[in-house]
């Protein structure tokens, strides 16, 4: 909103424009409102940006969630190949962790506290990011393998 957006009311005393919203004239000084007060009944409406936020904020927290329960099912399996002996203690420890975490931020995403959506939303962002970067790491190892049997299969 510009200033020229807003409405204007015209000075009684010398005739000049002021905005609606002043109480004196900007030229003369002189009082522009005498006893004519009223009253407005205004309705707060939430900005569509907010809106989107929201969206934005909820959608990230379900990317991280996958990502989360993907990593967990991954380390577990790659667990598992290994050995057995550390599987029952990991589950005890990571399964409730990632439970916690997936809930803080699937309902943090949703909740009306704005500082619990920030949280949310930082906590998301961190783990999306860290889960982005374990995933990429990953397929780079899978195409650099693929590239070395590519070239022993050749010779």
């Amino acid at each position: 909103m510009t200033r020229s957006d807003l409405p204007t009311f015209v000075c009684p005393e010398c005739g000049a424009e002021n905005n609606s919203f002043a109480n004196v004239c900007w030229i003369c000084r002189s009082p522009l409102y005498q006893g004519k007060e009223e009253l407005i009944d205004a309705e707060l409406v939430p900005p569509e940006v907010a809106a989107r936020q929201s969206k934005f904020g909820h959608g990230l927290s379900i990317w991280a969630f996958v990502l989360l329960v993907f990593a967990t099912v991954l380390i577990t399996f790659g667990m598992l190949a290994s050995s057995f002996d550390g599987i029952i203690p990991f589950l005890l420890i990571v399964v409730p962790l990632v439970v916690a975490v997936s809930a803080f931020m699937l309902r943090g995403s949703r909740s009306e506290n704005p500082v619990l959506q920030k949280l949310s939303l930082a906590l998301s962002a961190v783990v999306a990011t860290i889960g982005t970067v374990i995933l990429l790491m990953i397929a780079t190892i899978i195409a650099l393998f693929a590239f070395c049997l590519m070239l022993l299969s050749i010779h």
